[in-house]
């Protein structure tokens, strides 16, 4: 994934601020099925983000901490911070990123099969900027939430 989006992304147009809608993506799930469990976000994902029109790269791991998600964005260019909140309704995502400034907000849509999300990073100063991931195949199969619960 880092690669096609490396290639979208190469050209000089690319590193001057976008028009409005060119990351406008959709991670559309359509209706959850009734009774279906919770997609298991457990993994490696890479990701990109678009900060002032500037392609922002890395990878976010996420595993459990107990009974709940938490994990690490680690960008290319900056030091690794703390996914200290994860919550997931359906195919809501959201996640609290602590950072020295306050904290930097996710709100996003997982796919119908949990392994690609999309939405909006919120900065504390109100910044808002387009991001998306792609979950790494594994063959490692974690529990999933509800039986860490169990």
């Amino acid at each position: 994934m880092t690669l096609a989006l490396a290639a979208c992304c190469a050209t000089p147009a690319a590193f001057a601020a976008p028009p409005a809608g060119l990351m406008n993506l959709s991670c559309d799930a359509g209706a959850a099925a009734e009774g279906a469990e919770a997609p298991n976000l457990h993994g490696s994902w890479d990701f990109l983000m678009v900060p002032r029109g500037t392609p922002s790269f890395g990878l976010m791991s996420i595993g459990f901490v107990g009974a709940e998600y938490g994990g690490s964005l680690m960008p290319a260019r900056t030091a690794p911070v703390v996914l200290r909140k994860i919550s997931l309704d359906g195919h809501k995502i959201q996640m609290v990123v602590a950072s020295r400034e306050g904290d930097v907000l996710f709100d996003g849509s997982l796919s119908a099969k949990g392994d690609f999300m999309c939405g909006t990073v919120t900065y504390h100063g109100g910044e808002s900027f387009p991001m998306v991931a792609q979950k790494r195949p594994s063959g490692y199969a974690s529990p999933s939430q509800a039986q860490r619960r169990s």
